[in-house]
Order: C-alpha cells, then structure tokens, then sequence
C-alpha cells in the first residue's frame, strides 16, 4: 500500500516550477559476468547480510502518513539463495526487508556482482517483503523515491550502503555453493489474512460466490515453498540450507505512527523456521527468504479496528512461521538435484511498446483520487477518506470514454503539469524463474488475488503450450524488480477502490501484464535463455541527505540510568534503559548492539536462551532506539528496550551493550 496526498502534489510542484532542488544522475551498465563453471551436479549457497541503516531514514509505504526510522525492532536482512544448475545459467533469488525492489538498485547489484559471480541481470530476482516500516528512497523511478515515504529524495550514502551489503549476501551465496537438492510445494493457509476490498472481488464477473460471501475467504491462501538443501561435507549427508516462501499478505499489521524499522509479520516468519533448523538441525546459517504474493487487496486480518502493532504481527508471523516449518519438513521427500533451473528477462517501455495482442496500456499513466483516501486496513487519510470525490469507491460515471475510464484523475487536467510523464515508471522489468515445476512470475506491481489468478493462468497455458509439464504451477511474485504501483482486473478497476485508483496505466493493466508475462514464459519454456533489455540504464532523480553525519564523540559511553519496567504500545510489558554512546553515524545498527545476560545469584553471568535461541536484538523483542539527544560530549542517548521478558523467580538479568569503535562493553545494574 502507498498513501499519497495533496501536500505531496505540492511539493513536487513547486520542485517542477523552480528547478532549485539538487539532483542526482546515476548510470548503471551491465557488466559481464565470470564464466558459468562446468558442475555435474546442481550447486546451491546461501548468504544473509544486516541491512539495518542509521537512524533518520524515511519508512516507505504509509507515504506522508508515515514516520523516519529512530531505531529499531527487528532487525532488517537481506536473504539470498544462489542455485547453479547443470548446463543453464544461475539464478539468485534475493529477498530483502523492504516495501519492493527497485529497477535502480536491481541493476547495481548485478553490476556490482558480476566481476565476483557468474551472475547477470537475467538471472537476479530481487524481491522486497512490502514490510511499510522499512526504509526507502530507493526505487528507480523520481515519482515513487519522492512520494513512497514520508520524506523525498535519493540519499547516495544510504543508497551505497544497501546496495553494498545486498551485494555482499550475494557473494556470500556464490561462494557457498555446493552440491545440492531441491523440492518445491504448496499449501492453503486460511486465518491470517482477509480481503480489504471485498466490493471490487464482488465485481469480478468470475467471482466465486462462497469467497464473495466472506472477507476471510476471499483470499489467496496458498503458501509456496522451495527448500534448498546442500551437501555437508563434514557428515557427507544433505541438510537444511535455505528455503524461499510466497504468502500473499499486506506489510500493515505495525501501524503508520510507529518509528522503529520493522520486517512486520515477515520478521516472525523468517526466524520460525531458521529458529527451528538452528535447533533440529543444527543449522545456524539456513536462511529462510520470505516473499509477498498476491497481496494487494489481502490484508492481515485483524480486529475491526484495525491491527493493534506489534501484538498483532507477532500473533500472525509467528503462525505463519509455524506453517512454514510445516511444509518446508513435508518437502523432505521430494528432495531431488536434477531439476530444470533457467530463467527469462525482458524489459518492456509501455511509453514504446504499451500494447500487444491488442491491448494497450494508458500513456500517460494517472493517479486517482481514492489513491489520496488511502487503504482501509492502514489507516485512512483523514479527511480525504470520508470526501465524496476522494474516498474508496469514488468513480467517474461520467465522461468514462477516455482511457482511464472511470478513475478520477487527481488534479485533473492539470496533473501532468504537477506529476510530470518521465516521472512515472515505465521501463517495466519482466522475468520468469523455472525451478522444477514451479515458475516464479517477479513482477513489479502489487497484484490483486484475482488479477494474480488471471496472470498465473495464462502463463501456465502458455508453459503448456511451449512443453512444459502439466503440473506446472505458475507463482506470481509482487513487488519485486522495481514497482509500479498496483494491478487490479478492469472488473475491479472500475470500483474505483484503493487498489484500482492506485493502477497508474489504467483498466487494461490486468490483461496486458497477462499477456506480456505469459509470452516471456513461453520464450522461456522454448528458448531457456532469454535476455532482452538495454544494456545501460541512466537514472536522474532528486538527491536529499538522511544520513545526517554527526561530530566525532568526546566521552565515554555510560549508563544514564537503572533499568525499569514499562508497557509499550499495545500493552507490552517491557523493561527500559538509557545509555549515552557514539553518535548514530558511528551506531552501525547494523551490527549485533544488545543481548540479555542473567544471573542466578547475581554473579556469574550467561548468555539468556529461550527455546534454545539467544535472546538479543536478532530477535523478536528487544528494540533500540535513538532519542534524537546528544550529551555535551555529543554522544548520543539511546533507550533499549526488552519486550515480553521472561519472568523466572529468583533470576536476576542485565542488558550487555556491545562495543563500538573502540567503547568497552557496557553492562546495565543488574534487575530482576
């Protein structure tokens, strides 16, 4: 979801008119890759890298609504698994704690990669979670970096620094390759998600009539897997490596006033089943990617009222991570090393090829005004959601003959004088990964459950028809590779809901991306070897600096008090404390800072472990955060937080700080 309002519009107007702001121009070749080696087996690794930036940063997806980061609460990876097959390209499915991909930092990463891997951009997916608490200011086109999150502007340190560790994990699974077996699956998950925009599924001339009858039902509850394992040479037996998950469900369950970078219900997920291999398996390294499907009218399903935070998506993640754990040990069996691995990239320019079989795409794309209203389940923009002309459902009955059919247009016939044409995207990043009889469809859109049924189907007709096998089963992937807003069927589109006022190019969207989607998969399935864009990208976009740099401290760090309860938001209990440390320039949040010790007489002191896991900021429930104080000293004043604590009679515990740039560690007075 992505809130945009008319405070925006003027902003962007006035940067238009006056031509004051800086801007940045960056230019992304495709760099050759190292040649593919001669393997005789199918070779698979993993890597994982902290992409937890300083504090300061925009969160992206409540747009405006939305708050900077200050801290964090989980911490934010990015996952990779690398998979070489026997005679056809690699492929890396990279998955990030972000709201999407980018088409910008995509395309450096291949760049960046390829001089270590035998890696190019055909064979690089890079998908984001759509968590709305992660930072942002990275996608590839100007209209999105500057109204996807609460404040504008590409940020080149930040950019250099995502990038850099994304790029990282990539080696880090390149270099980890080894033999390796694959297993793919599915399963229906009912419970955890409802569709938020129950009267557009109804408009669907297909619907089906017990879905449209229940808003937890009209959902998309399949939960796909690949599991990943590799070869140990130690015991000479394959075991747990990786696994990439697909559920179709919103990043909304932490609300838009939260300040604390978060993965939402995708935190929980993830570490459910590492946790569990950690633990069953003794396999510290698995990482466990998690993907959105076709999410964009699936929310979490949540009180009436709307998700309460952190409550909530620890109550769905968690359930989710369960059944995940589920299927992933029921792939066990289906474990096998010769399976077709390939994939397909096109990029296609709708400003120059918006049509194909007859069907076009609207230049120039439009926002609508239920776009300003916002989406039901993250928080309605006040105001503008209540408006007749604005509101969720707000659609033209008149004058309808125009592209854009029934959308009203915001700030119509003016809006290409305050939202420009070439700030749009519109050089669209297609592609196709077959892994066994699984393709994956990456597609940079947030995708409606029927408009994902629409796409999946006439690929697996087109697969079909090419020769592959008939149990091919096709997985549409949201919000991965770039993004483009949202894509809903015409019959939904004509609602005029959130989702359909949020489809910049129109009613044919649906049926376009069908077509464009299942052509490629049909190249794929003939010639396996498809590379079809430019092979250089410029990208101009507005520059703004987040990462604020701070004086060099002058002190020590120090306690700035005993630690003491607390109830968070949500009515977590919590225990707190301050301390004075470097200054966030110098944090780096994304290294290990906090863990919990304790005690049993209050002298010796171990590690706290619960279920066999460490309890540290890797975690579910220690948060940090910065306060925005300096000391004299200009250090900076942080506040932890350990949320849900154990209560065990007669333990005694304490916060461990871990050192920074030469600062000893530092211990909290013990508390029971």
């Amino acid at each position: 979801m992505l809130r945009w309002i008319p405070g925006a519009a003027v902003v962007l107007a006035l940067w238009v008119a006056a031509g004051c702001s800086s801007a940045v121009t960056l230019q992304v070749r495709q760099a050759a890759p190292l040649p593919p080696e001669g393997n005789t087996t199918l070779l698979a690794g993993v890597g994982r890298a902290d992409i937890t930036p300083r504090p300061g940063m925009p969160t992206t997806g409540y747009a405006t609504n939305g708050n900077s980061g200050q801290g964090f609460r989980t911490r934010l990876y990015a996952r990779v698994i690398y998979l070489k097959p026997v005679d056809q390209r690699p492929v890396a499915l990279v998955q990030c704690d972000l709201l999407a991909g980018s088409e910008l930092v995509h395309r450096r990463l291949a760049e960046m990669v390829a001089q270590e891997t035998d890696l190019d951009l055909g064979g690089i997916m890079m998908s984001g979670t759509h968590t709305h608490s992660g930072p942002g200011n990275l996608l590839g086109s100007n209209f999105y970096v500057m109204h996807a999150g609460n404040a504008g502007g590409l940020d080149r340190k930040f950019f250099d620094f995502m990038t850099g560790r994304i790029a990282r994990a990539i080696i880090e699974a390149y270099h980890d390759r080894r033999p390796a077996k694959i297993a793919t699956g599915s399963v229906d998950v009912y419970g955890f998600t409802r569709n938020r925009s129950i009267s557009a599924y109804r408009a669907n001339k297909n619907a089906d009539p017990e879905k449209a009858r229940d808003i937890r039902k009209a959902v998309n509850p399949a939960m796909h897997m690949v599991r990943v394992d590799c070869l140990d040479k130690k015991s000479g037996a394959y075991v747990p490596a990786g696994a990439l998950t697909s559920f179709s469900i919103h990043g909304t369950s932490v609300p838009s006033r939260n300040t604390l970078y978060n993965a939402d219900v995708y935190a929980y997920m993830e570490r459910e089943l590492e946790w569990e291999m950690a633990r069953k398996h003794g396999a510290t390294r698995f990482v466990h990617a998690v993907v959105n499907g076709t999410h964009a009218d699936n929310g979490p399903d949540c009180a009436p009222t709307g998700c309460r935070g952190y409550r909530d998506s620890r109550r769905l993640g968690v359930g989710l991570g369960k059944k995940a754990v589920e299927l992933f040990d029921s792939l066990a069996q289906g474990l096998r090393a010769d399976v077709e691995i390939r994939s397909a990239l096109r990029e296609i320019d709708y400003y120059r090829d918006g049509a194909i079989d007859g069907i076009a795409v609207c230049d120039p794309p439009r926002v609508g005004n239920p776009l300003l209203a916002g989406a039901s389940d993250g928080g309605p923009t006040p105001v503008l959601s209540v408006l007749p002309f604005t509101r969720e459902g707000s659609r033209r009955w008149i004058f309808t003959g125009g592209c854009q059919g029934n959308k009203r247009i915001v700030a119509w016939p003016i809006q290409s004088l305050v939202l420009p044409r070439d700030e749009f995207p519109h050089a669209i990043t297609y592609q196709a990964i077959q892994l066994g009889d699984m393709v994956l469809l990456p597609l940079p859109y947030e995708v409606t459950m029927e408009a994902g049924r629409r796409i999946a189907e006439a690929c697996r007709k087109s697969a079909l028809e090419a020769g592959m096998g008939a149990d091919t089963r096709c997985v549409v992937v949201s919000v991965t590779n770039g993004y483009t807003g949202y894509c809903t069927t015409p019959e939904e589109y004509g609602e005029q809901r959130y989702e359909g006022g949020h489809t910049l190019y129109g009613p044919n969207t649906n049926p376009f991306i069908a077509a464009q989607a299942a052509k490629l998969v049909g190249d794929l399935a003939r010639k396996a070897d498809v590379r079809d864009a430019p092979g250089d990208r410029t990208f101009t976009l507005t520059a703004k600096t987040f990462y604020r740099e701070y004086d060099a401290p002058k002190g020590l760090r120090a306690s700035l008090a005993e630690p003491a309860t607390c109830r968070a938001e949500g009515d977590e209990e919590c225990w707190s404390f301050r301390w004075a440390d470097v200054p966030p320039t110098l944090i780096d949040l994304h290294r290990r800072l906090v863990s919990i010790e304790y005690s049993e007489d209050g002298a010796g002191w171990l590690p706290l472990e619960e279920r066999g896991i460490r309890v540290d900021d890797d975690g579910y429930d220690l948060s940090v955060s910065f306060t925005g104080d300096l000391t004299d000293a200009n250090l900076g004043v942080y506040e932890t937080r350990w949320h849900n604590p154990e209560k065990s009679p007669g333990r005694w515990y304490r916060f461990r700080i871990e050192p920074r740039q030469g600062q000893e560690v530092l211990f909290s007075k013990a508390f029971k």
